[in-house]
């Protein structure tokens, strides 16, 4: 505000008569030229891209992160191959193929094959033994953690046990199922269950398999980007996409991966000692009572060493009726073939074993052993009775037997075979024939099949110095248990391995949903804030964006009938309790703190803010940040009169000083400045060079130096057009104070060169600012506008980084001496008439400004910011209408005048300069800088220049 002079200082009484739009073009000097002989524009479009992606960052905050080179360690190449194979997709699938196979190889070896195909698995056992252990070791060179860790005595101990899937191995340590040791069928179960609880083991591999996946989700939730885009009410598809992409990111943070190893571990201790402990917590089932075939052994032993002893008839009979019991009872075709062989629906035989060779043992050579072979072959009569009378007269049938092998069983005993003890065995095998629709593989000796497959017994009332001379011995085929039992133990696995990856995300999904993530999203937002501080207030939009976009939602799926109904029937199913987690309201505070510290810092206090933050090693803070020397351009704007408007609004004045920073900040953000101080006066805004390793700097100060002189005419035109600063206009306390004329003005002025960046105070209080020269250069040169009566001013420092189109729009107005400069300066003005705006009285709608308002706003503004960035800046200032008002009445002629009276002046005509400025004042307008100069030369030298004249004075003198 200002008393009335009619020069553009201030106000106006009467409103000047509007001429012809200006078409500046002079050649006396080059500051009015509009020729195209100057250096062309620079396209504003290619700026952006010179940017680095995520924005600028700060130098200290880089730097605070970098290691010097000569420091950093050097990892070893064999560490660099070791990592890279380990994580490799290709070997990482063949070891997955592999652990499923060290799973489920040797059940499907017993489920699917015969003795033959053993040296198959065998060998693919041993390859799966060598890849495990190449990848233990491997992974102890290329992982930090793993090396004698939980995981490596895992693998180590899963990689070992897979030695017992070797059938010599095991074979050797479950024993032989010589029917000479009673002891021997026992400890064979053992074993093999022993065999088959320490495979479970090897489950733990699986946990990799989820591991790998994981992290693979990592990857790929890590390349989604949400883009910041302006909404109106309705959310497009992109919006939900990206806010969907946001909440399924996943970020694994250290407190994260402790907490998830340390569940996994004891999830996996916790399974794997159920499954060790159960079965040997178990009695033995054959500890209950003897089997049918020890009794039956015994008895058929008894009745062959009668018949031995005295070969009466009555004996005879006995032996023959005992053996042909004991093999229907344990019929071998029932129980592999009951369909065909068990006419009713209960047999005997129908067990999970069945007798497959009945043999004499002993010694071959010996003359009792030769004398009771002769008596081992069966009666064809009895053999054919028993099947029709006493094989089915029972409650339990004995079933059927094919007639090859009751041929077979009426011959004399003379297949040979080998005991495991090495015994030679004389007998007859029930399954060494094809019999007609029977598939099944044909069996002479009992090493014909593998030794868990085989269960021996012989009579257990037998001296035990008869074993060495001959005893009966009887072999069961255990291949139908042992499918059984591979299959459950196949199922088992499936079991155990889809368990123990589902209790070890049950265990961590809570832990991970309450606690984990929402610590995680807030170290994410930390570290954002860190490395660059001005994104808080970007970060803040995106999440009150993600929160709308989630009402929006909701309200989106309630449109329909039947979601609606899902919906409330689920509300019913849920607890009454909707109050926020700590975590939310923790995380929602720390970006609320960060925008709190971007608005109050600024671009000035970015580093500060980085720099504490980076030291995660102390909580101290170190607000005394060393300053940083940067170029830049400093605008001072100055809010005229505003001591009388203080001491008339009163306590009104801070909305007043409010009303005006809002037009200044949000003009000055969109042409790429940095607000920084305000002291409701005056404000000073920054426009700051960064540097750039790709690009020079001098495409971005010229972009930077044509943008800060748009924006103050753009601020200008701003406050006088706005309806809520007119309305002071109307004030009474104004009108008295300064006149019925007053309106609310600032004046502005422009200069470029270094500053300092930093906190200024102490450790009580700080602000961070710009210190230098400059910018009390910068502040002598907005006071100039109230000597040359203009509203803004423009050092030469900042018209010689602008393109010549730029140029040609400022006016050369003196050359002066201001006080802190090393040198003399070129002072310009933009001319712009004030009082040729009107106030905006288009109806406006009334908007209800909530958070979301705000928000549309603000992402309204970022867009007109990055499109600055893509339009030519002269072009803008030349299609403003509000510019375009203002620049109105300075015409060609005026210009001219100027120009020649200038020249004069500067070179000491000051007679010929008097006559044609006051031209100027008398004909054409009353024009501040032409009464200024006249009034310089007039008092005290009487428009004679003084001796050893230069065209140069102190601003001081004016």
């Amino acid at each position: 505000m200002g008393p009335p002079n009619g020069n553009g200082n201030g106000m106006q009484a009467t409103k000047p008569t509007a001429v012809q739009p200006p078409a500046p073009v002079t050649k006396e000097h080059p500051a009015v030229n509009n020729s195209s002989n100057g250096a062309n524009p620079v396209k504003l479009s290619t700026i952006e891209n010179e940017l680095p992606k995520g924005g600028v960052q700060q130098n200290g905050a880089r730097q605070s992160t970098r290691q010097p080179s000569g420091s950093r360690r050097v990892i070893p190449w064999y560490v660099v191959c070791a990592r890279k194979t380990v994580d490799n997709s290709i070997f990482m699938a063949f070891t997955t193929f592999l652990t499923f196979y060290a799973l489920t190889g040797d059940d499907l070896r017993v489920l699917l094959t015969e003795k033959p195909a053993d040296i198959v698995f065998n060998i693919n056992g041993i390859i799966c033994i060598v890849v495990f252990s190449i990848e233990v070791v491997l992974s102890c060179l290329g992982k930090n953690d793993y090396y004698l860790g939980f995981f490596f005595g895992l693998d180590v101990i899963s990689t070992a046990t897979l030695v017992l899937d070797l059938t010599w191995v095991s074979e050797a340590i479950q024993g032989n199922s010589d029917a000479s040791n009673m002891r021997s069928g026992r400890t064979a179960r053992v074993g093999a269950r022993a065999g088959r609880v320490v495979r479970v083991l090897r489950l733990v591999r699986i946990l990799k398999l989820y591991k790998a996946y994981y992290e693979a989700k990592q990857r790929k939730a890590e390349a989604a980007r949400k883009k910041a885009q302006g909404e109106e009410d309705d959310w497009d598809e992109s919006d939900y996409e990206a806010v969907a992409n946001a909440e399924n990111k996943e970020n694994e943070s250290r407190v994260g991966k402790k907490l998830s190893e340390m569940t996994t571990r004891r999830v996996i201790c916790l399974i794997l000692a159920m499954l060790l402990a159960l079965p040997l917590l178990s009695i033995e089932t054959a500890s209950q009572t003897l089997f049918s075939s020890e009794y039956g052994a015994n008895h058929v032993w008894q009745g062959f060493d009668a018949m031995v002893k005295d070969n009466s008839t009555m004996n005879y009979h006995d032996y023959n009726w005992a053996a042909l019991n004991y093999a229907y009872y344990h019929n071998w075709y029932v129980s592999n073939f009951p369909d065909k062989y068990c006419p009713s629906s209960s047999c005997s035989g129908m067990y999970l074993g069945g007798l497959f060779f009945v043999g004499l043992s002993g010694n071959a050579g010996g003359d009792s052993f030769q004398n009771a072979l002769k008596y081992t072959s069966l009666d064809p009569t009895m053999v054919d009775d028993f099947e029709k009378t006493d094989g089915q007269e029972k409650l339990v049938a004995y079933g059927l037997m094919p007639p090859e092998v009751k041929a077979q069983v009426t011959k004399p005993w003379s297949q040979q075979c080998k005991s495991a003890s090495g015994e030679d065995i004389f007998g007859f095998s029930l399954i060494n024939q094809d019999i007609p629709e029977t598939s099944h593989y044909r069996v002479f000796c009992p090493d014909d099949l593998r030794p868990t497959e085989i269960q021996a017994f012989a009579p257990s009332t037998l001296p035990g110095s008869q074993l060495s001379d001959l005893y009966l011995v009887f072999y069961f085929d255990m291949r139908p248990f042992n499918k059984e039992s591979s299959g459950f133990s196949l199922g088992v696995t499936f079991f155990v391995m889809v368990l123990l990856v589902a209790a070890s995300m049950t265990f961590t999904s809570d832990a991970n949903r309450l606690v984990l993530q929402p610590v995680e999203k807030m170290i994410e937002r930390v570290e954002a804030i860190r490395e660059k501080p001005l994104l808080a207030m970007k970060m803040a939009d995106d999440e009150f964006k993600a929160e709308e976009i989630k009402k929006a939602r909701i309200e989106r799926a309630r449109r329909s009938q039947l979601n609606r109904l899902l919906m409330d029937a689920a509300s019913l199913c849920k607890s009454a309790d909707k109050e926020i987690m700590e975590t939310v309201i923790l995380e929602k505070t720390i970006i609320k703190l960060g925008s709190l510290l971007a608005l109050g810092f600024g671009e000035a206090g970015a580093d500060i803010i980085g720099k504490n933050m980076s030291g995660s090693d102390s909580a101290g803070v170190n607000a005394m940040v060393p300053g940083r020397k940067c170029e830049c351009i400093v605008g001072i704007m100055r809010v005229r009169d505003f001591s009388t408007a203080t001491e008339v609004l009163q306590a009104k004045v801070m909305m007043f000083s409010n009303q005006i920073a809002e037009i200044v900040h949000g003009v000055c953000s969109e042409f790429h400045g940095a607000p920084n101080k305000n002291t409701g006066e005056s404000f000073l805004v920054i426009w700051k060079q960064e540097k750039h390793e790709e690009h020079g700097e001098s495409t971005q100060m010229k972009q930077f130096a044509e943008g800060s002189l748009v924006a103050a005419a753009t601020i200008i035109g701003g406050v006088h057009r706005s309806p809520l600063l007119g309305s002071y206009r109307e004030h009474p306390g104004l009108q008295n104070r300064l006149g019925s004329n007053c309106r609310v003005h600032l004046s502005v002025g422009l200069h470029k060169g270094w500053a300092i960046e930093g906190a200024v105070g102490s450790e009580f209080k700080i602000d961070c600012s710009y210190l230098s020269p400059n910018v009390s250069i910068a502040t002598s040169v907005e006071r100039a506008t109230e000597i040359y009566g203009v509203s803004l001013t423009v050092a030469q420092s900042v018209v010689d980084q602008c393109g010549q189109d730029m140029r040609s729009r400022c006016r050369l107005i003196d050359k002066v001496i201001i006080t802190g400069s090393p040198a003399p300066m070129e002072l310009y003005c933009v001319d712009l008439d004030y009082m040729s705006v009107d106030i905006d009285r288009s109806a406006r709608p009334k908007v209800n400004w909530t958070t979301r308002q705000r928000f549309k706003v603000r992402q309204w503004m970022e867009q007109e910011k990055a499109a600055v960035m893509a339009k030519d800046v002269v072009s803008i200032f030349d299609s403003d209408e509000v510019i375009a008002a203002m620049r109105q009445r300075f015409t060609v002629e005026f210009f001219q005048l100027f120009n020649m009276g200038y020249q004069n002046y500067s070179q000491g005509e000051w007679q010929v300069a008097r006559r044609m400025l006051s031209s100027i004042k008398d004909h054409i307008m009353d024009d501040g800088p032409s009464t200024a100069l006249l009034r310089f030369m007039e008092a005290p030298h009487q428009f004679e220049a003084p001796k050893g004249w230069q065209g140069v004075r102190e601003l001081a003198t004016m």
